[in-house]
């Protein structure tokens, strides 16, 4: 992992400040100008939450893909993602993020008053750590820091959540001191360490969750921190708020920079998911309150936008695949349509004259456009929120739809009861967006609050007529899904973890193994002799 080294803590580990499509801050100053001490200490701060929400963007993108809360190209599964498709990625995690976590650690033991700042680094470490293992299985990270190591060895799973759980316990533990100066700039909690504590405890219940078919005290573990009330709430998600400038740095959330700028073209392959927008449009009596939120239309409707010989959008000329109708699968294009244009899991069509057509990426999380049925092209970088979103690295809501699944296997509470919590507070959250636009709208196509209660009472009724566990990890897979849409890490683990909810097949009848884990980075196997390459992306993590 390129060979990390806690002795460069005043050299060349001390300023890296690696990008994937980063969104830094105008926060850093020229290191070269600075003494080392507080100063490194907070630029180290600045640049670590930052570069986890990055981190976490990525990865996310990743798993929203394979469970099709996005589009994903590709017909079989082991050759959607080359292992050259991670390098980036994990060299941020390693690198860069955990890297400077442990020398600002360093630092932070060999100044005098800042213990917060060390605990809050142990968070996010321990969230890095969560994330890699959940996608890679075993990785580095016992010998991962030291010269002594030089090919550090892949520990399994297991140990590594170990880790991240210690690392969880220990910032609580110096957060219940209330030792320690605030930091300079906490993005996420605006030095509030109760909610670092609650956020804390909130990781370790994923931890417990994630673990309930490996460990069967996992519930019993998840519930004692239930009990105690001590996890994030409404108010309190874990999210990264991008910004609005456009040059220098460039701080707005990436999927809006990929689907709005000058000459109207978004990056060729972001395309929405058919499979979300059909279960959203069409799952319920009424639209889900969510979509004009989530999706922003550039035309009215699909079909009359097709040529005859169905160049913008090829799929209409070809027939329906016989493992889609065997399955009722949503197909090219969505029933009532009403202009949502995507593409279907696995489609490896080419790219049509549709810049001018396709659903973009609405005003939450990306910060672009509240869908307002204006269906007007978008050419230029100044719509909606301008880029003012969030990555949602952790929702109250997804605590909800935990204890859902938690419920269901020992744990606390009613079922339904967890999920329409959930799927409220998702709305809550959602329809706050309109609040950041900056360019106006017609609020008349805000969802009314008749709507979002017909919603509600229709996932309520659903869920108390079902009739088996199947059945209601089904209801609460399409629930939860909907909620994650801007990050996909936990829909890919509760997919992997329950078989739920029947997605839209892949367009390849026979599309291999589904993804268990991926493959590590061909970057990471090259330089690091300890860790070998997967034979296929079926090798499961140890949950």
């Amino acid at each position: 992992m390129k060979k990390i080294k806690l002795i460069l803590i005043l050299t060349l580990g001390a300023f890296t400040f690696f990008s994937c499509e980063t969104t830094d801050l105008d926060l850093l100053d020229n290191p070269n100008a600075l003494t080392p001490g507080v100063a490194d200490l907070n630029l180290y701060m600045n640049g670590i939450q930052v570069r986890t929400a990055n981190f976490t963007h990525t990865a996310g993108n990743f798993g929203a893909q394979v469970t099709r809360l996005t589009y994903m190209r590709g017909r079989t599964y082991d050759n959607v993602y080359s292992a050259t498709t991670f390098s980036t990625m994990w060299n941020l995690a390693y690198s860069s993020i955990l890297n400077d976590i442990q020398l600002m650690k360093a630092l932070a033991d060999d100044l005098e008053g800042f213990e917060k700042h060390s605990a809050v680094g142990k968070v996010l470490e321990a969230h890095i750590l969560l994330t890699l293992t959940d996608l890679f299985g075993d990785v580095p990270y016992s010998q991962g820091f030291s010269l002594e190591f030089p090919n550090p060895v892949a520990d399994p799973g297991a140990d590594v959540y170990a880790s991240a759980l210690t690392l969880l316990d220990e910032a609580i533990a110096t957060f219940n001191t209330g030792e320690g100066q605030n930091l300079v700039n906490d993005f996420f909690y605006g030095n509030n360490f109760s909610t670092w504590t609650k956020l804390a405890n909130s990781l370790k219940m994923k931890a417990y969750i994630q673990t309930r078919l490996v460990d069967a005290q996992a519930i019993s573990k998840f519930e004692q921190i239930v009990s105690s009330g001590n996890f994030i709430g409404a108010g309190e998600d874990f999210v990264f708020n991008y910004g609005t400038n456009i040059d220098n740095p460039n701080s707005r959330h990436p999927l809006y920079n990929g689907s709005y700028g000058p000459g109207g073209l978004p990056s060729n392959g972001i395309y929405m998911s058919n499979w979300l927008m059909d279960l959203m449009k069409n799952d319920k009596p009424v639209e889900d309150p969510r979509m004009r939120y989530y999706f922003y239309r550039q035309v009215a409707d699909v079909a009359s936008n097709v040529g005859e010989e169905g160049n913008e959008l090829r799929c209409v000329a070809e027939p329906i695949p016989p493992h889609y109708q065997t399955c009722n699968a949503v197909y090219c294009i969505i029933d009532n349509d009403e202009g949502y244009w995507g593409r279907d899991h696995g489609s490896e069509d080419g790219i049509p004259p549709d810049g001018e057509l396709r659903t973009l990426y609405g005003i939450y999380p990306a910060g672009g456009r509240f869908d307002d049925n204006t269906f007007e092209h978008i050419d230029g970088n100044n719509f909606g929120a301008e880029g003012a979103g969030f990555v949602p690295i952790l929702l109250a809501s997804t605590v909800d739809f935990w204890r859902a699944e938690a419920s269901l296997f020992g744990g606390s509470g009613s079922t339904t009861m967890h999920v329409v919590n959930g799927v409220q507070k998702s709305i809550n959250l959602v329809t706050t967006f309109t609040e950041r636009s900056a360019s106006t709208f017609d609020a008349d196509f805000i969802p009314p609050a008749i709507d979002i209660a017909t919603y509600t009472t229709t996932v309520t009724n659903r869920l108390n007529a079902a009739g088996s566990n199947n059945e209601r990890l089904e209801l609460i897979g399409k629930e939860f899904f909907i909620t994650l849409f801007g990050n996909g890490n936990d829909a890919f683990n509760f997919y992997r973890r329950t078989g739920y909810p029947a997605l839209q097949p892949n367009l390849e009848p026979a599309p291999g193994i589904f993804f268990r884990s991926m493959f590590y980075p061909a970057s990471e196997v090259i330089a690091n002799s300890s860790i070998s390459q997967k034979p296929n992306v079926g090798v499961k993590v140890f949950w």
